[in-house]
């Protein structure tokens, strides 16, 4: 059997050599994130006050609905209980 068939060009090479590194690397970069608890419940919350800060500037009158969280937040803070669960 010829070993012919089983010869790449370089180019074929590096873009199997690119392909496996990149998969490799993604795999421990995940790995990484869940391991840190990155991707948990706890960063949603963060990019939920920063999409609602954002939308006070598109919409002026969603600021009222922010100014009253901060003002439940503010009354509960001393008390040491979650103003999201207390009504």
């Amino acid at each position: 059997m010829s070993f012919t068939y089983f010869l790449l060009d370089t180019a074929a090479w590096t873009w199997i050599i690119v392909i496996a590194v990149l998969l490799i690397g993604g795999y421990f970069f995940l790995d990484m994130l869940m391991h840190k608890g990155i991707g948990s419940r706890g960063s949603s919350g963060l990019a939920g006050n920063a999409l609602s800060q954002l939308q006070t500037l598109v919409d002026p009158a969603h600021r009222h609905v922010i100014e009253e969280r901060d003002r439940k937040r503010s009354e509960h803070d001393d008390a040491g209980d979650d103003p999201e669960l207390t009504s």
